[in-house]
C-alpha cells in the first residue's frame, strides 16, 4: 500500500435522510471547499425552495472545510428566514470545529454536537 492509499480521505459525497416532519438531515462526508461547496449549497437551496423547513447539516464526517463552504451555510440559513430552522452538527475536538470558531459561527447559525440535539433544536 503506498502512502498516498493511506492519505487519501474518502470522496466527497452528500447523503439526505428524511427527519420528520417536514425536515431533512443532510450528512457531507470528505472535504467540503471551493470545488465541493457549491454541490451542498444547490442541494440545500434546491430543499429550501420546495418547502422543506427543517434542515441539519451533519458536518462530523467532514475532514476540512474553508469559506466557500461556510458561505454556503449561511446563505442557506438566511434563505430559510423565518420560516424555518437550520442546525449544524460539528465534533467538538475538529478541525471543522475550530474553522467554526475562529470564523465566528456559532455567532451566526446554531451549532451543535450531536444529531440528537440539533434534531431537537430544529424540532
Amino acid at each position: 500500500m503506498s502512502v498516498t492509499s493511506v492519505l487519501r480521505e474518502e470522496p466527497f459525497h452528500l447523503v439526505e435522510r428524511p427527519l420528520e416532519p417536514s425536515g431533512v438531515v443532510v450528512e457531507a462526508w470528505g472535504e467540503l471547499d471551493i470545488a465541493t461547496a457549491p454541490e451542498l449549497r444547490e442541494r440545500l437551496t434546491t430543499m429550501i425552495d420546495a418547502g422543506v423547513s427543517r434542515v441539519v447539516v451533519d458536518l462530523r464526517p467532514v475532514s476540512f472545510l474553508d469559506s466557500v463552504a461556510l458561505a454556503a451555510l449561511l446563505h442557506a440559513s438566511t434563505r430559510m428566514g423565518d420560516a424555518g430552522r437550520m442546525a449544524v452538527v460539528v465534533d467538538r475536538d475538529s478541525c471543522v470545529r475550530l474553522i467554526f470558531e475562529v470564523a465566528g459561527m456559532p455567532q451566526c447559525l446554531d451549532v451543535f454536537e450531536t444529531l440528537e440535539d440539533a434534531a431537537a433544536h430544529v424540532g
